[in-house]
């Protein structure tokens, strides 16, 4: 299995979307781990979008591993929440698996083969998402407001 697991965050389309650019080799539990701290953040900021990018990234994992992941994004993340995959060639079959279980679950996904098309299709999904109240049990007196 390669080595070397990482990814480089920033925010894109004027702070509305977060992107993620995955480097490195394939490891499970650590892609998993990321995905929940992935989907803790989404819900407790006005971020309206995600952009993966896996153009250069060591996809390897077995297809019951993949799915473990799928189910991540399908279950941890919110509803209607639209996500662009940037992939390579030898990605496609896992780029069209993904999506596809997005869309059956409401999320709004694209996979494409250059982050200028993921980008674009992204800015046309994006929607202001409306965050809870603050100050309930274990969040801070500060409000993040409404997106948009």
């Amino acid at each position: 299995m390669p080595d070397g697991f990482a990814y480089t965050l920033s925010m894109v389309l004027d702070d509305k979307a977060l992107s993620i650019q995955l480097h490195g080799g394939c490891d499970i539990e650590a892609s998993l781990v990321s995905l929940q701290t992935l989907a803790d953040t989404l819900a407790k900021n006005p971020i309206e979008g995600l952009l993966m990018d896996y153009s250069r990234y060591e996809l390897t994992f077995e297809m019951d591993e993949f799915s473990k992941l799928a189910d991540a994004y399908c279950t941890e993340f919110p509803d209607r929440f639209p996500v662009a995959f940037v992939y390579r060639e030898n990605q496609v079959g896992r780029a069209i698996y993904m999506t596809r279980r997005l869309e059956e679950t409401g999320r709004p996904s694209r996979a494409f083969d250059s982050a200028d098309m993921a980008m674009s299709w992204l800015q046309d999904q994006l929607v202001p998402r409306v965050m809870p109240p603050s100050g309930g049990p274990g969040q801070s007196g500060t409000s993040l407001g409404a997106a948009g």
